[in-house]
């Protein structure tokens, strides 16, 4: 017994070991039953690296029906003591997320939490698993 809950939580660690915690999540199915012909690049608040690393990752194109909305923080700081059960397991220092709507309807969501600000490497494996969840043309 004891034998099969030690094994079981090793294979439990390798399996936490390679995730990369973020939250990928359908909200709407239609978009999946189609492939995804264009977007338009939105970027909240406005970040020239965010834009220019996924302008070079895909062709954002103005006059789409599909959004695809960036939103971002870094140096993320917590003051109060209410959330001092938070610090202590380490809060994040940022997040990153993509939604990708059509007439204010979500379809699409990523989401993750950063230990440190955002790099090009974030913003690119955030839309390397976009692409492996929705089809593109």
């Amino acid at each position: 017994m004891v034998i099969k809950t030690f094994s079981a939580s090793i294979l439990l660690l390798i399996f936490i070991g390679c995730s990369d915690d973020s939250i990928s999540t359908v909200h709407n199915k239609k978009i999946l039953d189609k492939e995804i012909e264009c977007m338009r690049l939105l970027v909240f608040p406005p970040n020239e690296k965010i834009e220019s690393t996924l302008k070079s990752l895909y062709n954002f194109k103005n006059d789409c029906d599909l959004d695809f909305i960036v939103s971002y923080k870094n140096s993320i700081t917590c003051n109060s003591n209410q959330n001092i059960d938070k610090k202590a397991y380490g809060m994040p220092k940022g997040y990153v997320r993509y939604e990708i709507k059509s007439e204010n309807k979500l379809f699409y969501s990523y989401y993750i939490d950063l230990d440190e600000d955002i790099t090009k490497r974030d913003i690119k494996s955030g839309f390397e698993r976009v692409k492996k969840a929705l089809t593109f043309k």
